[in-house]
């Protein structure tokens, strides 16, 4: 489930981005030109943090922006973006993120199986540190197939 939500469309590597706001809009980018997501899911991501605060921060530099599915979601879809310089997510030095996923669910349940094998996945200091080394899609999608078929 997760090869097929994380593909070669839908990750992105940048050099640095201007800040959080942009981070969020740049990693949703592939899932909008898709037709993933509408404008206002990328609007409601972002004030979702403005309101409470950085908890799509999940740890080792890694965040999981996503709004509620009402807000803009067509589809189920999942993109990542790696930054070679942290954003500071509400202009704070003590939350740096460098890694992103952007999630879209279309319900509570759909994406689950994406989610878990994506959280398997991070849970290994490794695997966090391959993330920040890969400088190409191809090592991001050989790490993601190995955690696509965990059930």
């Amino acid at each position: 489930m997760l090869s097929e939500l994380l593909t070669k469309e839908t990750i992105q590597f940048a050099n640095q981005l201007t800040d959080w706001e942009e981070a969020i809009k740049e990693t949703a980018k592939p899932l909008l030109l898709k037709g993933v997501i509408e404008p206002s899911y990328i609007d409601a991501m972002i004030n979702n943090v403005k309101t409470m605060g950085p908890y799509v921060i999940i740890g080792q530099e890694i965040a999981i922006p996503h709004a509620r599915p009402e807000m803009g979601v067509n589809k189920v879809g999942m993109s990542f973006l790696k930054l070679e310089h942290p954003v500071h997510f509400l202009n704070d030095e003590k939350y740096p993120v460098s890694l992103l996923f952007c999630i879209a669910a279309i319900d509570h349940s759909t994406h689950l199986k994406a989610l878990s094998q994506l959280t398997k996945m991070l849970s290994k200091k490794e695997n966090v540190q391959k993330l920040k080394e890969f400088t190409d899609v191809e090592g991001v999608l050989g790490l993601i197939n190995e955690y696509s078929n965990i059930t």
